[in-house]
């Protein structure tokens, strides 16, 4: 059986480098597990990933925290706060082909757009519960 977890970055990961908001967004399909060296902004990465057993009594399934973050390359808040918002539509109503597990639901948790430096970022962090084949 394949990670829940790493397959459900994966679906997302997938999911957002097709999603042409996301694109127009980042100018690109600049979406990272790990970002390459001197990758310059706007880019989107995977940052935190906990996954919890969320089984039933008759039922295996997990609940997975998943967080991103964006950089953007603006002085202002409004690229991060555009990417954020690409990122959370593009997981608005997904079904996301997960591999070895069903999406049972996804959903944002919180956002919060932040200076970092000379620049401005966001933090995403999304709630999603799935369940093996």
């Amino acid at each position: 059986m394949s990670s829940a977890g790493l397959a459900l970055q994966e679906a997302m990961r997938d999911a957002l480098i097709a999603d042409d908001a996301v694109k127009a967004a980042l100018g690109g399909a600049y979406v990272f597990d790990e970002v390459p060296r001197g990758a310059p902004p706007a880019y989107v990465e995977f940052t935190t990933l906990d996954t919890r057993d969320w089984s039933s009594s008759g039922e295996r399934g997990f609940e997975h925290f998943v967080s991103l973050a964006v950089r953007s390359n603006s002085r202002s808040r409004r690229q991060a706060q555009e990417i954020s918002a690409a990122v959370q539509a593009a997981f608005d109503g997904a079904a996301l082909a997960i591999r070895g597990h069903r999406l049972v639901n996804l959903s944002l948790v919180f956002w919060s757009v932040m200076k970092t430096g000379q620049s401005y970022g966001a933090s995403l962090r999304f709630r999603a519960a799935t369940e093996p084949f």
